[in-house]
């Protein structure tokens, strides 16, 4: 069989560009070795904001007194349900496109042509295009290597057939403070094992302390500049041995120290298909790879590990696939944002990149407590942070630590791209009450007239 396009992953880095290729009346085929969505859909995004959703609202009701109680095998059927409507939905956008699914490993054999394998049967199949999409998948550590049962990464995490009293989670990044702090939140003892000065070691100090403060609150233990020497399965616990020399107890251990790009065994050496360092493919401006005719996009390319990332990449690769006129993606543009009660989104620069850099910049920081809508949802350690350029003509980084930051980013992203000028932003009627009302405080304040804040 010969398609115009052959698609290998179907997650949020694969699937957008076989939808729209679809469309373009294109034969479009998509390659999935294990379940439609990809890691986002079955293990990531979905099934952990589903369970952040519930530790929050079990959160708001135990701050006023109430008396909570939850069922853990009916939680996790309910994330599966979620999961399989989002899978099943992707799915269903596929196949009324027209695209056809094959359900099995695809590897690459020659230019234009590849195999499906699945179990001890093979396909065949041409394909004038071909986009790797494959993902990455959690690397473990050699004192704990994954068990499957009891020691664990996030693919595993979320769906527990029992409830852990405690557990310990080795890596701060994003997947292990957004774990502690969903755990937390509905029962279960957790403990942050972090390598680094401290969690979340991309980001400032100051926002890696009101994380910190926050996972505290809620009484996560976060040992940072700490590793962990040994583990130990006893009586169907494990025993974990610090490099501080103290030994912990728990049920389970998640490790969550970072991914590894799905490249190998998949013949991209019968295309002369580079690889950075790492193990991610290298790609161009148009997420072309070495191979002509060969594109990839989502995390199988590196850079920020965000599915909204991977999203655009897929959609700038299809258009350059259709030989349309495309973009290229605005890494800094991308927003990272982490979900953790007391969320993290964050655009552009870093002070600490800035400085790495040699760039001068101006700062303004503003605390958020003063709204109304961050007292009601809890965030004493809120702030927004804006980094200026020395002339404070252009935005440099974008940095905003409150609750609903996640969404609240989207406000701000019109300032970073320079669609908005601060004296507009100070005349919006943003909706109140609101986090994303802190836009025309902070507007106001950087201009020199603000009327909430006492500008020092």
């Amino acid at each position: 069989m010969k398609y115009d396009v052959v698609v290998i992953g179907s997650g949020i880095g694969g699937y957008p560009a076989a939808s729209y290729l679809a469309q373009k009346e294109l034969k479009v085929a998509v390659v999935e070795e294990h379940l439609v969505g990809g890691e986002c859909t079955n293990y990531g995004c979905v099934p952990s904001k589903a369970f952040y959703q519930v530790a929050e609202a079990l959160r708001a009701l135990e701050k006023i007194g109430g008396l909570t109680s939850y069922k853990w095998d009916k939680l996790v059927e309910w994330v599966k349900g979620i999961v399989k409507e989002s899978r099943e939905g992707i799915e269903y956008l596929l196949e009324s496109r027209g695209v056809t699914i094959y359900r099995g490993r695809g590897l690459l054999l020659a230019p234009g042509k590849l195999k499906v394998r699945s179990g001890n049967e093979e396909v065949e199949i041409e394909a004038s295009k071909i986009l790797l999409a494959n993902g990455t998948d959690p690397v473990d550590i050699p004192v704990a290597k994954f068990d499957k049962t009891g020691i664990i990464s996030n693919r595993e995490a979320l769906y527990l057939d029992e409830k852990p009293n405690r557990v310990l989670i080795i890596g701060g990044g994003v997947i292990g403070v957004e774990l502690a702090n969903a755990f937390s939140s509905l029962g279960i003892e957790s403990i942050i094992v972090e390598l680094l000065d401290h969690i979340l070691p991309f980001t400032d100090k100051d926002i890696a302390l009101a994380v910190k403060t926050h996972l505290n609150q809620r009484g996560v233990k976060v040992y940072e500049k700490t590793t962990v020497k040994k583990t130990v399965k006893n009586n169907g616990k494990y025993i974990a041995e610090l490099s501080n020399d103290e030994k912990l107890e728990v049920d389970k251990i998640i490790v969550a120290v970072g991914r590894k790009p799905k490249t190998r065994d998949m013949g991209l050496e019968n295309l002369s298909i580079e690889l950075d360092q790492k193990g991610y493919i290298k790609v161009n401006s148009k997420l072309e790879t070495s191979a002509p005719g060969v594109y990839a996009a989502g995390d199988v390319v590196g850079g920020p590990l965000l599915a909204h990332k991977a999203l655009v990449e897929s959609l700038a690769a299809a258009r350059n696939i259709a030989g349309e006129k495309s973009f290229q993606v605005d890494y800094k543009a991308v927003p990272l944002t982490i979900f953790t009660g007391l969320e993290v989104a964050s655009i552009g620069y870093t002070e600490k990149e800035l400085t790495s850099m040699g760039v001068k910049y101006v700062k303004y920081r503003i605390p958020l407590y003063f709204l109304s809508a961050v007292k009601i949802k809890g965030g004493k350690n809120a702030f927004a942070k804006i980094l200026l350029s020395e002339n404070s003509e252009k935005i440099l980084g974008i940095h905003i630590v409150a609750p609903n930051a996640s969404e609240v980013i989207s406000s701000y992203l019109p300032l970073y791209l320079s669609k908005l000028e601060l004296s507009e932003a100070s005349r919006i009627p943003y909706p109140h009450l609101t986090v994303s009302e802190s836009l025309r405080d902070f507007a106001e304040y950087i201009i020199g007239s603000p009327v909430h804040l006492i500008k020092k």
